[in-house]
């Protein structure tokens, strides 16, 4: 058999991994930390266990494209219980509170009870929230590999989203909220996703929720993991940790081996790399290889946007309900600074829904505050500063727990902190490009585009990565392994251009 080596066992190697297993290859992959997954990961302190990465995931229905191909990856198995939560997230202030609930109807009643005098554009958001139920990952095939004719059917597959982009398409956050009269509602719709970022990012998020293919895999992302990496290893692939590669070795536009940091030479077929671009070409390969879409979502800083976050972890203690919400809520409180920006609102999340993680008397309340590429670099040159950068995480983890428990003060010597970390603790982890957990946001006047899975001037070097594409997350990653697999065998002459692995 012929051998592929994948770079970096995030979910796009470990998905490019299983795909190369299944059609004949052999694959051995490398990992540079002591566990794969990158940041679909989690870590237990002080006796509780903290989940980095599952909000929702996307797919979670038989009848969504996505959810073959995480049946497959073994990311969901026939016995893995699903847990959908009741709202995508509430805004509580003064004693009013606004639910995006799941149940579209549900929320637009609650919505035009409180805002009347907007009824009408109330109604609108509502009627293309259902219609951004339709939005669809591709998953036969890239859209960087589609022709004309693919790309007219995919669209037909999601037609309904034509009339939401022709409504909010050239709407940000800032101009669908600026629609509203109501305070409230303006301030609902302004406190998820940076107000810059495209309204349609905000509806299609919603419709994943009102449309029933969003939820949480009982176990998180740690037994998601498991799952997956268990799969790649029972169809006999082999898994190797702490080994970060160095270098992919090129004689005649081909990649004969790869490097590695203990000093060994792998030879190789093909290589897939999963690493994050960033590190693919800086450290392994001539930024020259970079395809040209990729490269103008990495130079062009003012139309693709990337966030990070802050992350602070609280342990309750006790097994009360303290008045929380529960899932993710936002709430304002007197103004705080993180990074280079100061934030008048906390946005949380209760993490209690599985008893196999989060038992009563160990609930974890988490803070993710959001993080753009100026306040990346703050806290990159802070690092170089150690003991500086311990106290800011600390003296930000303090102010933060004072504002929560001034919200809910029976929380008060109820809150411990678990663990603060930056942007940058991503870079150092797994060379997250400026921290970020998604790939690029384009913004107003920008396209959303999609580099190929190939590299030109390489007959036998592919990607893997949710970077190649704009809005990447989980889905993104785990079909572009696949696709970077169905590449690799029509380069080998295994199937068609127009056939499908």
């Amino acid at each position: 058999m012929k051998k592929i080596i994948v770079i970096g066992g995030g979910i796009a190697g470990l998905s490019a991994g299983i795909y190369g297993l299944q059609n004949g290859y052999e694959v051995a992959l490398y990992e540079k930390n002591a566990t794969p997954g990158g940041e679909c990961t989690g870590w237990n302190r002080q006796g509780y266990h903290i989940d980095n990465c599952i909000h929702w995931l996307t797919g979670c229905t038989p009848t969504n494209d996505l959810y073959p191909i995480w049946q497959n990856i073994g990311a969901l198995t026939d016995d893995t219980t699903l847990y959908r939560e009741p709202y995508f997230y509430c805004l509580q202030r003064d004693g009013k509170t606004l639910h995006f609930w799941s149940d579209l109807e549900k929320a637009r009643a609650e919505f035009l009870e409180t805002a009347p005098e907007d009824c009408l554009e109330i109604n609108k958001l509502f009627d293309h929230i259902r219609l951004s139920e339709s939005v669809r990952v591709p998953c036969e095939k890239s859209l960087a590999d589609m022709n004309m004719i693919d790309y007219l059917k995919f669209g037909m597959t999601m037609a309904d989203m034509g009339k939401v982009i022709k409504e909010y398409g050239n709407d940000t956050i800032a101009d669908l909220a600026a629609r509203f009269q109501n305070p409230l509602v303006r301030e609902m719709l302004t406190q998820y996703l940076h107000d810059s970022y495209k309204a349609i990012t905000l509806l299609s998020s919603i419709g994943f929720y009102t449309g029933g293919g969003a939820a949480i895999p009982m176990g998180g992302s740690v037994d998601m993991i498991k799952r997956i990496v268990d799969r790649f290893l029972s169809l006999g692939g082999k898994l190797y940790t702490n080994m970060p590669a160095t270098g992919i070795q090129i004689d005649s536009w081909q990649a004969k081996s790869v490097s590695f940091a203990d000093g060994s030479t792998t030879a190789c077929d093909f290589v897939i790399c999963a690493a994050d671009p960033a590190v693919t070409f800086n450290r392994l390969l001539p930024a020259k290889y970079m395809d040209k879409k990729l490269r103008k979502m990495y130079e062009t800083k003012e139309g693709y946007h990337v966030s990070s976050a802050f992350h602070i972890s609280f342990g309750i203690l006790g097994s009360e309900g303290y008045g929380l919400p529960c899932g993710s809520s936002v709430h304002p409180c007197k103004p705080y600074r993180v990074g280079t920006r100061d934030f008048d609102h906390i946005g949380i999340r209760l993490y209690d829904y599985d008893e196999s993680l989060f038992p009563a008397d160990k609930r974890v309340l988490q803070c993710n505050i959001p993080q753009e590429q100026e306040d990346y670099e703050y806290w990159k040159a802070l690092h170089a500063d150690r003991p500086r950068y311990l106290a800011e995480k600390e003296k930000i983890a303090e102010s933060v727990r004072q504002r929560i428990c001034g919200l809910f003060p029976a929380l008060e010597n109820k809150l411990i902190v678990l663990d603060t970390y930056s942007p940058y603790t991503f870079t150092k982890w797994c060379g997250a490009y400026k921290g970020a957990y998604m790939s690029f946001f384009e913004q107003k006047g920008y396209k959303s585009l999609t580099a190929k899975n190939s590299i030109r001037g390489l007959s036998n070097v592919f990607l893997a990565s949710q970077w190649l594409s704009t809005n990447g997350g989980l889905p993104m990653a785990a079909v572009s392994g696949r696709f970077a697999v169905m590449n690799l065998m029509k380069k080998d002459g295994k199937i068609s251009k127009s056939s499908r692995a």
